[in-house]
């Protein structure tokens, strides 16, 4: 579902930047919401439920470089001038790294490793 959603950020980006920029409210208020606060509503349910902890830290981290995600666009957003405005550019690059930590999650909740699969652990 968090895939879906970071797809759909990526297509709602895109029509933003190449129509007449309305679906630019779409991308940053609403899915952007969504893709903030599904990550953590699935660290409640996940955390009920009994998920390991890498798992629940992985789906927590979606919803902190979510947080990145704006910060990100400060520079731009304050009309700041010069190599400091490349700071924005962090954006895209940003959100390509919650994509692949939600494919990542995604592979890791659907095929969950089973104990006869972690290596042992060596003492010497």
């Amino acid at each position: 579902m968090v895939v879906v959603a970071v797809v759909i950020q990526f297509l709602l980006a895109g029509l933003g930047i190449f129509t007449n920029g309305d679906f630019l409210f779409y991308h940053a208020a609403i899915n952007g919401a969504i893709i903030f606060f599904l990550p953590l509503i699935l660290v409640g349910i996940g955390w009920y439920a009994g998920m390991d902890r890498r798992t629940l830290g992985m789906t927590a981290g979606i919803a902190g470089l979510v947080i990145v995600q704006s910060l990100l666009l400060f520079p731009y957003h304050a009309a700041v001038q010069g190599p400091l405005r490349a700071i924005s550019g962090f954006h895209a690059l940003n959100a390509l790294l919650i994509f692949w930590l939600a494919l990542r999650l995604m592979d890791r909740v659907r095929y969950p490793r089973t104990a006869s699969q972690v290596p042992p652990v060596s003492t010497s």
